[in-house]
């Protein structure tokens, strides 16, 4: 077994400090596209969506954190991400579902 990479583990109490706020910034993208839709209201699709939007926004955060990117430039992409994480998972179903008939 081999040890944990300390720059994962560097990242991840990065994460517990303050990182924390991309998965709210993934669900309020998420919640702010839901707003401005034409969907019904729906409680539960609604809170699902919004947290696709925070668990892809917390995807971005790993996979961007160590880059060099401006910070404001990382928070709109990790609210955008969280914005199209319901479409992007929307696809992934259905390309699965197709290719599992």
């Amino acid at each position: 077994m081999s040890p944990i990479d300390p720059t994962l583990a560097q990242t991840a109490e990065e994460f517990k400090k303050g990182g924390w706020i991309v998965a709210v910034l993934g669900a309020a993208g998420a919640f702010a596209r839901l707003v401005i839709s034409e969907q019904k209201w729906q409680p539960i699709i609604w809170i699902r969506k919004m947290i696709a939007g925070g668990i892809v926004g917390t995807l971005c955060y790993f996979a961007i954190n160590g880059s060099s990117l401006d910070p404001m430039l990382k928070s709109v992409i990790y609210a955008s991400a969280g914005s199209l994480a319901p479409d992007i998972f929307a696809w992934i179903k259905r390309k699965f579902t197709q290719q599992t008939k």
